[in-house]
């Protein structure tokens, strides 16, 4: 199936201005919050977009907001959905994008079922499978935003089609269409179109036969110049301490994390493949461009 889309939600500002966050986005008064809003009754963390199988929701970090004249501490979104994150504070759901697809769980004896947060299993010849972690559990499955992971030692990644036994049981691992039915082509199709990627240091334009232009800009337009300027992998620390200058290690590599999950979120929000700028697994980053790619140097 692909690369899964984790989904996306529009807001609408009272400004007027649409911000698009996907699941794991932040809203709050922090620098690096995907939403930030430097609002007093907004906390750092206030709240944040998560994916909960087939629906995309608001969850609240800290304290409660007010959904469809309700209290709450949580919102299903749907467009034309209108919260207020503090009185007189309303952003406005314009457009809600499902992912692509959903993983289930099955068992003998056990319905299939959607995974939507963290569940706990248990084996034997009642097998269960409960939301939450529970303590009395054999063992638990857990979103990371970018996929599922389950219990052991270390932690394992799941993916589709895996299979492992819990309690003399065997749960299954599937990867469904979240809209049954559609065809996701039209994405994959969108990503296999040869690509220009011109690189003027501040922007990055990319462009596609039938397309219209996408273009990146600051921190993000920066960190894939220097890649296409380097012309080979490059350690992550000297790419990142170009950007952003001495600081602490750790600060340094939260900053480069952070944005490096923007930068995947702007080429998937464009259908574009997030893998255009990859890590290798050796403290190395890397621009990885198709045979018929091509990268122009205008910095």
């Amino acid at each position: 199936m692909g690369e899964v889309d984790p989904g996306s939600v529009e807001l609408r500002l009272p400004s007027g201005e649409v911000h698009t966050l996907f699941h794991g986005d932040l809203i709050g008064r922090l620098w690096s919050a995907a939403l930030r809003l430097d609002d007093p009754r907004i906390s750092e963390a206030h709240a944040m977009i998560s994916n909960r199988g087939r629906e995309m929701k608001l969850m609240a970090l800290r304290g409660r907001f007010f959904a469809q004249g309700q209290s709450v501490t949580d919102a299903s979104l749907h467009p034309g959905l209108v919260v207020s994150l503090a009185p007189g504070l309303d952003v406005e759901v314009t457009a809600v994008h499902l992912p692509s697809a959903v993983m289930a769980l099955s068992a003998d004896g056990l319905a299939p079922r959607v995974l939507a947060g963290v569940v706990s299993l248990s084996g034997g010849p009642s097998p269960r499978a409960r939301s939450g972690w529970q303590p009395d559990a054999e063992a638990w499955l857990w979103p990371t935003g970018d996929g599922w992971m389950r219990s052991g030692e270390p932690p394992l990644a799941v993916v589709d089609g895996d299979a492992w036994e819990v309690g003399g049981t065997t749960f299954r691992a599937t990867l469904q269409s979240a809209s049954p039915g559609t065809a996701p082509t039209q994405h994959e199709a969108s990503q296999s179109l040869p690509l220009t990627l011109i690189a003027r240091y501040d922007t990055v334009h990319l462009q596609r036969p039938g397309h219209a232009v996408v273009t990146l800009a600051g921190q993000s337009a920066r960190l894939v110049s220097e890649l296409v300027s380097i012309g080979q992998a490059c350690a992550w620390e000297a790419l990142a301490l170009q950007l952003w200058g001495e600081m602490d290690r750790v600060q340094l590599r939260r900053r480069w994390d952070m944005q490096l999950q923007r930068l995947r979120q702007k080429l998937r929000a464009a259908s574009l493949r997030t893998d255009l700028v990859r890590a290798t697994g050796h403290g190395l980053i890397e621009l990885v461009l198709g045979p018929d790619d091509v990268a122009i140097d205008e910095t």
